[in-house]
């Protein structure tokens, strides 16, 4: 028995040397970084562009892959099911972190156990988007709109963040609001374009370009600052309809039980992305402001937006899923 224990022991000395080498060799291979959301989402292009700083700070082959549906749930179900090692990492938001858990009546993983956070990326507000066309130019005109309706205006929503604030605006406003969901925001910024549905609360990431271009007309957004690059813009608190601020945000996370110090190596490259002066300008350009957290942060940050979210989800009567 004794020269068992003493075999079981140096085995487990080996294996332990063997993870301090791992991490402190971290990266030494690829790392696959997996997004809940479409290409075209504000979520892929910020990965795209973390994904080449750790490229280039590392020379290790990053790889984005984009794995959409579920809210976000069948990419974090994707992520727990690799290795614990760093070499798959979640790049995600609040809806798998801190919104699907008070918006499904049951939920396939735990967030806060399952999950090790990493570091922050961004925040970005959402914005009440409708196609040029649409007969309202205001906030207020839009209400008095929707009241006069006999049929619910329609609006769609590209991932929980999205339905969030249409249903926290639709509460405060008084008004009836059909629910459309999409696999993401491009398809759902397709539809408004297209009349297939009047509005949709978008990230500026996503619907920025089609704004300028003049085919969608923004008539608030959720931040309680105006954004810089659209200063023309009210707040929907300036719109007349306080309390319905919604923030939205961007977070690298990987599975729990990941070594500590690839954790912490990660955070560094987050974070050296993240207080970059190209990443700051890019991201105010989107209407988003860097997110810098430490794991701890961020884990503090999560189970508050997650309380935030209950919070929501009971002033909005949203029924679970």
């Amino acid at each position: 028995m004794r020269a068992c224990r003493t075999i079981a022991f140096s085995l487990f000395v080996v294996l332990l040397g063997m993870n301090g080498a791992d991490a402190a060799s971290y990266p030494s291979r690829r790392i696959n970084l997996v997004v809940p959301f479409p290409a075209g989402s504000a979520t892929d292009a910020v990965t795209r562009r973390l994904a080449e700083s750790i490229g280039a700070a590392t020379n290790a082959a990053v790889v984005v892959e984009n794995k959409p549906g579920a809210d976000g749930n069948l990419a974090a179900l994707s992520v727990l099911k690799a290795e614990a090692d760093g070499y798959t990492v979640f790049v995600t938001t609040n809806s798998t972190q801190a919104a699907n858990v008070n918006l499904f009546n049951s939920m396939p993983y735990d967030p806060a156990r399952d999950f090790a956070p990493v570091a922050g990326i961004m925040t970005i507000p959402m914005m009440l988007t409708v196609r040029a066309e649409f007969p309202a130019r205001n906030v207020a005109e839009f209400v008095a709109l929707a009241k006069a309706r006999e049929k619910p205006l329609s609006f769609g929503s590209g991932n929980t963040s999205s339905r969030g604030a249409a249903e926290l605006f639709r509460s405060r406003a008084g008004i009836g609001m059909q629910h459309v969901p999409y696999r993401g925001m491009p398809q759902a910024l397709t539809d408004v374009l297209s009349g297939e549905i009047d509005c949709v609360f978008a990230d500026p990431s996503s619907a920025q370009g089609l704004v300028q271009d003049g085919r969608l007309r923004v008539l608030a957004v959720t931040s309680s600052e105006r954004l810089a690059s659209m200063p023309n813009v009210p707040t929907v608190a300036e719109a007349g309809l306080p309390g319905s601020d919604m923030t939205a945000w961007v977070g690298v996370y990987v599975r729990a039980g990941t070594p500590a110090d690839v954790i912490a190596r990660l955070n560094e490259l987050t974070t050296a992305f993240v207080t970059r002066e190209e990443t700051k300008a890019y991201l105010e350009s989107v209407g988003a402001k860097p997110f810098r957290a430490t794991p701890e942060e961020l884990e503090a940050f999560q189970a508050a937006d997650t309380k935030r979210w209950a919070e929501i989800v009971a002033i909005a009567k949203i029924e679970k899923k």
